[in-house]
């Protein structure tokens, strides 16, 4: 869980939305082991990244409303109360393999937001793939959480 002040998180998805619209620089800034955040023409985003020590390429996608159905029993699903803005995405090879998938909750507190971060791999992945991930993502968000905060008016 990520917790900021400042910021609430309408002001923060607003940010990641043009994000992930057109500025791949500050998709690309939020990690030193990302290599690649592209948009492709289906809506995903191609994505070339380090996992652990592996340098790994794949698709993330489904970012919209429907694609939350494979979420709906999970059990880090939060009360909707408490986290009402929840993204959910699918990792995929080329093939259209889902490799891995991550949820993401955002609810706001009396001086800023919290956010759950949820990802998930295949149980047959090597033993520090699923660690060093969860590190890789925390990093991710709060980066792009500084540099929402300093692209406000």
């Amino acid at each position: 869980m990520l917790a900021t002040r400042g910021l609430t998180s309408g002001e923060f998805l607003a940010w990641m939305d043009t994000a992930f619209a057109a500025d791949e620089n500050a998709l690309l800034a939020a990690h030193p082991e990302h290599y690649v955040m592209a948009p492709e023409e289906d809506g995903a985003f191609n994505v070339v990244e380090n996992i652990g020590p592996h340098v790994c390429s794949f698709s993330m996608g489904g970012r919209a409303t429907d694609a939350m159905a494979w979420a709906a029993d999970a059990d880090e699903l939060l009360p909707k109360s408490a986290f009402p803005h929840k993204m959910s995405s699918n990792l995929f090879l080329g093939d259209g393999t889902v490799v891995g998938r991550a949820l993401t909750q955002f609810g706001d507190t009396a001086d800023g937001f919290r956010a759950s971060l949820t990802v998930y791999v295949p149980t047959s992945r090597p033993a520090d793939v699923l660690e060093h991930h969860l590190r890789h993502y925390a990093v991710d968000f709060r980066n792009w959480i500084t540099a929402a905060a300093a692209a406000r008016p």
